[in-house]
Formats: structure tokens, sequence, C-alpha cells
């Protein structure tokens, strides 16, 4: 059985010795992929795992002969 002594309270959280940054640009990782890169990466993943949802024709575009 454990008492109200046994609780964590705030003063067991630890103190900080770095600062935060205040910039915020890293957080938007730019550039951003297109659309169709992150489809293609998805189809890759796909394929790799043998989903359901993967294309049959596979990730690549083939060219009409």
């Amino acid at each position: 059985m454990t008492s109200p002594d046994d609780e964590p309270t705030l003063d067991d959280v630890m103190e900080t010795t770095e600062p935060a940054p205040r910039d915020r640009s890293e957080h938007a990782k730019d550039p951003h992929p297109s659309d169709e890169v992150l489809e293609h990466r998805t189809e890759l993943e796909r394929q790799a795992v043998g989903s359901d949802d993967a294309s049959p024709a596979g990730a690549y575009e083939h060219a009409a002969e």
C-alpha cells in the first residue's frame, strides 16, 4: 500500500540545464517533398510490405510499348 508521501510532486521534476531554442524554423523542415514524391514513397513501402493496397503495376511507371 502506498502512502500519500510516495506520490510524485512538482518537486520531483528535473531542472533543465539547457535553454529551449526559440528558432522555430527547424520545425518546418524545408523543403517539403512534393505530393508526387510522397505518393511514390508510399507506394514503395506498400510494395515492400506486400500490402493489399499496393498497385499491381508496381511503384514505377512503365512506358507503353
